[in-house]
């Protein structure tokens, strides 16, 4: 099936369908892959910049310790006498490492007075020191002058005397580039804490932190910017091609409305679609050929009026010139016998008898032809009905030189039922009878009468003898006043409207009339009426 196929409703709601459903995905489409492209370049990025700060992280686990230390202290945290006693033995060990051989009585005597009851230490605190000794500062504790804890490999005096070289007061915290120093006495002055080593710290050269709101803003820029470009170019699009599926038809059906108002109906129009701009064209093309034919057949109706009048002016013009000749002859006594007189009268008499039935047969037939003469139509069997005509017609029409034959062709049961007029239909019979007479060249003439089914229809057949019609004229022989004799010299033959009124009488009854050449010579006239049901 073709776009243009499909109706036009369903052409615009596709349509507004495909310029929203297109842009949603091509938004998203993109959408994806900015966000993407977004989250590759910040993890490279931020790759760079962890690689470019590596030590961006100590500051906050310094300061976390730091202030976990003094909170603990100040607050009396409950040193317990078993942990210190397991640590000052434990760490003795490293300070014996660190101190000379001279002091090394001293400092284990220290030690193992601090390992008494009175000089406990808190396990927490210690897990503050760890963290402090994992960043690369080491500490020494001390309470009433006794060394309590000191990290492992660290000499207490040496960092002792760093953090006092460089530090007055009892609570200091020093950070200077990459040197952290750290002291702290508590507010009964028993415990004292020394902290010492090389942590960088971050300063104003930091690595800069993305913003995620600063890349949404630009994403959803660039999502905006394009859906507008999509959504304008995609109704472009659309908009041309339907404007264009419209305009064709509407264009093609402005130019056939130009010609049919120019009087040209010749020109079709050829529009294939299936849709209702389609429907238009077909039903304005069925209009064109309408009016078409209705201008023939207007233009054939001018024809025959012209004929008609031409016809009633000749045939009315000849009697009256006849009549008038006579009645001439009358008044300036040129008959001037008894009988020369009676004579001129007759042939006047005559002359007004055939202007009469030329007024009757016309008025008949403008009667018909304004369908002012009703039908009274009943179911005739016209087996029956020709039957009986040919028993009571043969002689009388004998005597009139017609030689009347009947050929009935139909089953027994059926009897040839029809809806007729019988008197109009009688009128018919008459017509072509007296048609075949009038033109016979010889003193009688042969008819016969055929009666056979054809289909749904029974045909009737009138067949004569005589001198038949060529086939260029078969089928003018039913116009209003048309003879064989163009030149209309024989009036009294006939006015030329049995035939026309023949035809309009069985149109009248549904019926078909055509003429055909009959074999042999002569002439037949074809009758077709619908067979009708019989009534019960």
């Amino acid at each position: 099936m073709r776009l243009r196929d499909i109706s036009v409703r369903k052409r615009l709601l596709i349509t507004n369908f495909m310029m929203v459903f297109i842009p949603f995905c091509v938004l998203v489409i993109i959408g994806s892959s900015l966000m993407l492209g977004m989250q590759l370049i910040n993890g490279s990025n931020q790759e760079k910049i962890n690689s470019m700060w590596p030590e961006k992280g100590p500051a906050p686990s310094i300061q976390f310790a730091i202030s976990s230390i003094k909170v603990k202290l100040e607050h009396g945290s409950g040193p317990m006498a078993g942990q210190g006693m397991g640590m000052g033995r434990h760490h003795g060990r490293g300070m014996h490492r660190g101190m000379n051989q001279g002091n090394q009585g001293n400092q284990e005597n220290q030690e193992n007075q601090g390992a008494g009851p009175n000089m406990p230490f808190d396990s927490s605190v210690e897990n503050d020191l760890h963290a402090l000794e994992q960043l690369g500062i080491q500490s020494v504790l001390t309470k009433d002058g006794t060394i309590v804890y000191v990290s492992p490999g660290a000499d207490p005096q040496d960092i002792e005397q760093k953090v006092s070289s460089r530090s007055q007061g009892s609570s200091v915290m020093l950070w200077d580039d990459d040197i952290f120093l750290f002291k702290h006495q508590s507010s009964d002055q028993r415990i004292q804490i020394y902290s010492y080593g090389k942590a960088p710290i971050i300063t104003r050269d930091a690595p800069p932190v993305p913003n995620p709101r600063l890349y949404w803003s630009d994403i959803i820029t660039v999502i905006i910017i394009v859906a507008i470009i999509t959504i304008i170019l995609l109704g472009l699009y659309f908009s041309r091609l339907l404007s264009r599926q419209i305009l064709e038809p509407l264009t093609a059906l402005r130019k056939a409305s130009a010609e049919i108002r120019q009087g040209n109906l010749d020109t079709p129009i050829d529009i294939q679609t299936q849709d209702e701009f389609g429907d238009a064209c077909r039903d304005f093309e069925a209009m064109r050929l309408e009016l078409k034919a209705a201008r023939e057949q207007q233009e054939k109706y001018e024809e025959n009026r012209k004929e008609l009048i031409a016809g009633i002016s000749h045939d009315l013009s000849t009697p009256l010139t006849a009549m008038k000749g006579y009645a001439s002859g009358i008044l300036e006594g040129i008959a001037k016998t008894p009988e020369k007189q009676r004579h001129y009268v007759e042939m006047i008499l005559q002359g007004a008898t055939t202007m009469e039935k030329l007024v009757d047969s016309l008025f008949l037939f403008s009667k018909l032809d304004l369908g002012r003469i009703p039908f009274n139509l009943n179911n005739v069997p016209l087996k029956d009905y020709f039957t009986d005509f040919y028993n009571e017609q043969k002689p009388l029409l004998k005597e009139k030189n017609i030689n009347l034959s009947m050929d009935i062709d139909l089953p027994e049961d059926n009897h040839g039922m029809v809806s007729i007029d019988r008197n109009q239909f009688q009128r018919v019979v008459d017509n072509l009878l007296s048609n075949s007479r009038k033109y016979c060249l010889n003193e009688s003439v042969d008819v016969n009468i055929s009666l056979r089914q054809d289909g749904q229809n029974l045909r009737i057949a009138f067949t004569d003898n005589g001198p038949g019609v060529a086939a260029q004229d078969l089928p003018k022989l039913f116009d209003s006043f048309y003879r064989t004799d163009h030149a209309r010299s024989n009036v009294a033959k006939g006015s030329g409207l049995g035939l026309a009124i023949t035809k309009k009488i069985i149109l009248g009854m549904k019926g078909q009339i055509w003429a055909e050449e009959t074999r042999g010579g002569g002439l037949t006239i074809v009758i077709l009426l619908p067979l009708a049901v019989a009534d019960v």
